[in-house]
């Protein structure tokens, strides 16, 4: 069942998030405190909007992020997709993702967007949707040091 994502669901959103980041092909390190601020910060955002599949009273999916307005309308952001680690591959990720852009869609959203790392299953994932690079952008990151 898919419900829309509440302040209320945070604890149990946090466990789906730490779930599937901590593991392959991720392997991330979070902890539970800076988990629950990322989700809870996105959660703040203005515009924000995320769903969440579930299974029973257990989330076994969700997808989350905000809009930001832009030149030609609003342009939404996915900050965050997951899909819990024993329900990949069911189509949990492709019925999230149809559900939030039909919301937008009827929304008036302009445009979905969200950024993700080359060559892995979740670019080809993307890609299937109707996602493209565009490949008059990048990505810039740098380090912040004292």
């Amino acid at each position: 069942m898919m419900k829309q994502i509440t302040g209320e669901m945070l604890d149990e959103l946090t466990d789906l998030f730490m779930e599937v980041f901590n593991a392959p092909p991720w392997n991330d390190t979070w902890i539970r405190d800076q988990a629950r601020t990322r989700l809870r910060d996105i959660m703040r955002r203005p515009k924000f909007f995320g769903i969440a599949e579930y299974d029973g009273s257990r989330p076994v999916g969700m997808i989350m992020g905000h809009g930001e307005q832009s030149y030609d309308g609003i342009h939404f952001q996915i900050l965050e997709l997951c899909t819990a680690n024993d329900k990949k591959g069911q189509g949990i990720g492709d019925q999230l993702l149809d559900e939030l852009t039909a919301f937008l869609a009827q929304q008036g959203i302009t445009a979905v967007y969200m950024l993700s790392m080359r060559g892995d299953a979740a670019e080809d994932f993307y890609r299937r949707h109707g996602f493209r690079v565009l490949e008059q952008m990048c990505v810039m990151t740098r380090r912040c040091e004292g």
